[in-house]
């Protein structure tokens, strides 16, 4: 089928504004707003005159009180240190005074203290005497006693010999009758021993022979058993080996028909032959041909290009007949379409309904991705490129999500667009006459705001940029149906996105918003068009009698600091919606990839496993009539043991009884030795010698533990005279030579009192001064803010063109919402540095373009920035865009996008502008085609005897919003 868009799209009315790769970057640095970085002729007002004369005035006044103030300190400091010497020199004269007149008195008083000590030595040599002799009287006493107790025990002992002697032929007979009976008493215990051991052998004879008897019996028992259970587990295991029918299901892989594009041309193939540019080039440069103009990529626009038949290929590989055969993928290459093949839902008269309309986000959503997915793992320079800046280079995004959040977004972006008549061929923006609280970027700012607070606070110190952006194309269908409509709006992605990869100078516009990596979610909104705004030249509608629609995608994310790893954190959270498009995705999946469940039989020949578990009861019952037979025995064994034991207990208990038997003999015997021995009054004199010389060690122990008592409480005694007798010596000397040392302290105190009063004086001094100083510079202060507001209020409305001023119809909004600056004047710390901050410095503000047909304009420069927040300046090396030159008959292809940081260092603090943020431009803009410039930016003139004032506004406005055009109109 011939594409709908044949020869419709080469030629449309300018539409002002509508070229956009472009947004407002907001920060909270205090850096100037440029609209250019080169302001030429700026005239200095009167009140700049003022302010200037102020300021000078008030550096002056202060620098000259804060050196009156300087001197009046230096002075007070210079006398307190003067008095403090002074001060000091008389203390350390007094106090030697005192020194002196204290040694002339221990000198004169020398005699009399030397008697003292002499008296003090002699009363302490005389009572320590005494206290010696004392201690000297009880050790002897202890000796004495200790002698005594000695000779008495030696007269004690030699009686005991004495009577010893007299008894012994009696004490011979007793013992010799006492070793008979122990003689008796150990023949008995042999006699009954051997007794005891004989009947203990024969109870064991008898046991081991009852024993052997029942373990014979047993065993053929337990053999009869296991053989009739082997016997058993053979049949059941020849039985279990028999093969055998089973059901089965069987699992069908079925792979769905998907459609490939229908080239083979590749990327690659393109830069091989012309090389990769990433950077944009300076105003020198022309505006580029996007690539798709090239024959080698023709096939991702249309089919078409410049002066070249149209692609008719139909290969019925890149036909798809249903939605479910559509790719989710998104290769390069263009699909086909086939009426007559087409097997989808049809589309009404009234439109899409909302159920295809999910569907039809659900592709985009996927295609989206895969553009950004492909791009990443097989162009890595392009993706790179875009994200160098943005903490992304090397890490992969995260794919984008289709969710009610960004429904919700999609939906008012497509009624906001109904409500204002905005036609396919503009952005969702003001220049496309609608109210500012109605653009996209606003309706995203509203329901974002609430976790911009909640990043802002949680990231407090770093900046977070919203990334916001949107592309716009054209999606229609010569066929009522879904998969015609799919496939209108499948090409024509491919050409705004793999046809702006790749470009002679940059990467175009839409492929830039797509991939950059901080935007997380994707409204895709589709605003049907109306009669009168596919009837418009360069509508790029050519089958009107289906319903048209402009798809909106608005992309949005934050990028927290440019770091990777915080913004995919945030990514990741659970903030952005839930998905609205996984039912139609999967849907599509597994149509295009399932399985099927077929049932059937088959003869199975059992494993060795099947076997295995076959027979395994009758394994089981083997096992257990092993195991039975084995209890059986090691019964049979435990009871024969514990007879065992029993006897070899009583065996032990009759040697036992012999013994106690034997010893009874044996005390008996030594009771009636000790009886006779008793009676005849012997005693025994080891024994008796060893009581005697106890009793004596026991003394000679308890006098050691006294005498250790009697020594401490000498010592105490000595100590304590000493102590009391010098304490009266010293009493004696202080009364001959009484102590200067309070005199010295009181002395010290005073001296220090002295120099805590010049500090105190000081103080005072310094904090009058900081004051006096903090007054003036707040009078003035006052003063420069009210002509700040007075130059404010004056430059609201006023653009400088060239050697000209505009003056706006309506007034800008002040930027600070009434709130000024206070001006920073030296502190105290630092009062010789000149400060520059608060000086009054122009703002250039937006003129206002009609977008009607207009004579060729001289080309203007364009500034944009491709760097961030901060960077207000475009240097030589970065990418800068073309100049512009504008034709009546050029159509408008366009994108919109914005990276707004939200938040920025808490060390900073930001005047407010529309969003309470200053601004800046940061653009990436969409350059497709223009004539060549050849002179440079700063040769540049323009005739302003040729052109009208609204003309140089509209040039300057284009310029600051950094616009391009394309040869071509599809996309915007």
């Amino acid at each position: 089928m011939r594409n709908s868009n044949t020869n419709n799209w080469r030629s449309t009315a300018l539409i002002a504004g509508a070229i956009l790769t472009a947004g407002v970057v907001t920060t909270t640095s205090t850096t100037d707003v440029h609209a250019d970085n080169s302001q030429n002729n700026a005239q200095v007002s009167n009140d700049q005159v003022t302010y200037d004369q102020v300021r000078a005035t008030a550096d002056q006044q202060l620098a000259q009180l804060q050196s009156a103030n300087d001197s009046k300190e230096a002075q007070q400091a210079t006398a307190n240190e003067q008095s403090n010497a002074a001060d000091l020199a008389q203390t350390n004269a007094q106090i030697d005074q005192l020194k002196a007149s204290h040694a002339a008195l221990e000198q004169e008083q020398a005699g009399a203290i030397a008697q003292a000590q002499a008296s003090t030595a002699a009363s302490i040599e005389v009572q320590t005497s005494a206290a010696n002799a004392e201690y000297q009287q009880q050790i002897n006493a202890q000796q004495q006693n200790e002698a005594t107790q000695r000779a008495a025990n030696d007269q004690q002992y030699a009686q005991a010999v004495s009577q010893a002697a007299e008894n012994q032929q009696a004490v011979a007979d007793i013992n010799a009758q006492y070793q008979q009976a122990l003689s008796d008493a150990a023949n008995t215990q042999t006699s009954q021993a051997q007794a005891a051991a004989n009947n203990y052998n024969s109870a064991v004879a008898k046991e081991n022979d009852a024993y052997q008897g029942k373990l014979s019996a047993q065993q053929a028992t337990n053999a009869e058993n296991v053989k009739n259970a082997e016997a058993s587990l053979a049949t059941a295991t020849a039985n279990a080996n028999k093969p055998y029918e089973v059901a089965t299901t069987n699992e069908v892989a079925v792979t769905g028909r998907v459609a490939k594009p229908q080239t083979d041309v590749k990327v690659p193939d393109y830069v091989a032959k012309y090389g990769i540019h990433l950077e944009v080039r300076g105003y020198n440069g022309a505006i580029p041909v996007s690539d798709y103009t090239y024959p080698e990529f023709a096939n991702t626009y249309y089919g078409e290009y410049p002066d070249s038949a149209v692609i008719t290929n139909k290969a019925t590989e890149s036909t798809p007949h249903d939605i479910s055969e559509m790719p989710l993928d998104f290769q390069p290459g263009l699909l086909s379409y086939d009426a007559k093949n087409d097997h989808s839902e049809k589309v009404s008269a009234d439109g899409l309904t909302a159920a295809q309309v999910q569907v039809l986000r659900a592709l985009a959503l996927s295609w989206e991705n895969g553009f950004r997915n492909n791009v990443f793992q097989n162009y890595r320079e392009f993706y790179n490129a875009v994200n160098k800046n943005d903490g992304f280079v090397n890490v992969a995004p995260v794919d984008l999500v289709s969710t009610d959040f960004a429904d919700n977004i999609a939906n008012q972006v497509v009624a906001n667009r109904t409500k204002y008549n905005v036609d396919n061929n503009s952005h969702t923006v003001k220049d496309s006459g609608m109210p500012t609280e109605a653009t996209y970027s606003s309706i995203i700012n509203n329901a974002t705001q609430n976790l911009q607070k909640s990043l802002t606070s949680e990231f407090n110190g770093k900046t977070v940029y919203t990334d916001v952006n949107e592309n716009l194309t054209t999606m229609q269908a010569g066929t009522p149906t879904l998969l015609n409509y799919a496939i209108n709006l499948y090409n024509s992605m491919q050409g705004m996105y793999y046809g702006e990869l790749v470009n002679p100078t940059h990467i175009g516009g839409h492929a830039v918003n797509l991939l950059r990596a901080g935007v997380r979610t994707v409204g895709i909104g589709f605003q049907k068009l109306t009669d009168e705004m596919t009837a418009k030249n360069g509508s790029g509608v050519s089958d009107r009698k289906n319903p048209s629609y402009a798809v909106t995608f608005d992309h949005i994310g934050f990028n927290i600091n440019h770091d990777a790893n915080l913004t995919k954190e945030v990514q990741s959270r659970n903030v952005w919606g839930t998905s609205t498009v996984d039912a139609q995705l999967n849907t599509i999946k597994t149509a295009q990839y399932h399985v099927n469940k077929v049932p059937g039989t088959k003869t199975v020949t059992p494993t060795a496993t099947d076997v295995q578990k076959a027979t395994a009861s009758e394994q089981q019952k083997l096992a257990d009539v092993k195991a039975q037979a084995q209890q059986s025995l090691d019964a049979l064994a435990s009871a024969h043991q514990a007879n065992l034991n029993k006897l070899e207990q009583q065996y032990n208990d009759a040697k036992a009884q012999v013994k106690a038997n034997y010893d009874a003999a044996v005390t008996k015997a030594a009771s009636v030795r000790d009886a006779a021995l008793k009676a005849t009054g012997a005693v025994d004199l080891q024994a008796y010698k060893a009581q005697l010389d106890s009793a004596y060690q026991n003394l000679v122990k308890a006098d050691r533990v006294a005498a250790q008592k009697l020594a401490a409480d000498r010592d105490a005694k000595i100590a304590n005279i000493k102590k009391t007798e010098n304490a009266k010596l010293d009493a004696k000397i202080n009364e001959l030579v009484p102590s200067i040392d309070p005199q010295i302290k009181q002395l010290q105190d005073q001296h220090q009192a002295v120099i805590a009063h010049g500090d105190a004086v000081l103080a005072e001094l310094k904090a009058e001064n900081k004051a006096a100083y903090n007054k003036l510079a707040e009078q003035f202060n006052v003063q420069l803010a009210a002509i700040q507001q007075r130059e404010d209020a004056k430059r609201a409305n006023e653009v400088r063109l060239a050697n000209n001023t505009v003056v706006l119809p309506s007034a800008v909004e002040a930027t600070n919402d009434g709130n000024v600056d206070t001006v920073a004047f030296p502190t105290v710390t630092n009062r010789l540095q000149a400060e520059t901050t608060g000086r009054i410095q122009p703002v250039s503000a937006p003129s206002i373009v009609k977008t009607a047909t207009q004579t060729p304009i001289a080309v203007a420069p364009v500034v944009t920035t491709g760097n961030h927040v901060a960077e207000n300046t475009v240097k030589s090396n970065e990418s800068s865009a073309p100049v512009v030159t504008q034709t009546a008959t050029v159509a408008a292809t366009t994108n919109n996008g914005t990276q707004t940081p939200v938040a920025s260092t808490a060390d900073n603090k930001a005047t407010k502008a529309d969003n309470n943020e200053k601004s800046v431009v940061k653009a990436d803009t969409v350059a497709k085609k223009q004539a060549p410039a050849k002179k440079s930016e700063s040769s540049q003139k323009v005739d302003q005897s040729s052109m009208s004032i609204v003309a140089l506004a509209a040039t300057a406005l284009l310029g600051t919003l950094g616009i391009t055009y394309s040869s071509k109109k599809r996309h915007n």
